[in-house]
């Protein structure tokens, strides 16, 4: 498990609280470079638009892994670890 400095967890936090006032009851979480996931949605025919949050690479993991375990969001199959954007769809 990573240890983050203080300034650190606060841009963690700046980014979850961005995140958390997006989330909608079905949507789905991951970490994944933007234009990696364009196509893989397109590929895939994967309904729904995803919204991206810029976030560094070291973060990406913890931040996903949060909103799956603490706030119940199910991770999206696409997602990675140390990626430089978070998506919900």
């Amino acid at each position: 498990m990573t240890t983050f400095t203080a300034n650190q967890i606060e841009e963690i936090n700046a980014i979850i609280k961005a995140i958390e006032s997006k989330i909608k009851p079905k949507s789905e979480i991951g970490a994944k470079d933007k234009v990696v996931l364009t196509s893989l949605l397109l590929t895939n025919k994967v309904k729904g638009k995803p919204e991206y949050f810029k976030c560094k690479r070291e973060y990406s993991d913890a931040i996903v892994t949060y909103f799956v375990k603490e706030k119940g969001l199910a991770k999206n199959r696409f997602s990675s670890n140390a990626q430089t954007s978070i998506y919900i769809i």
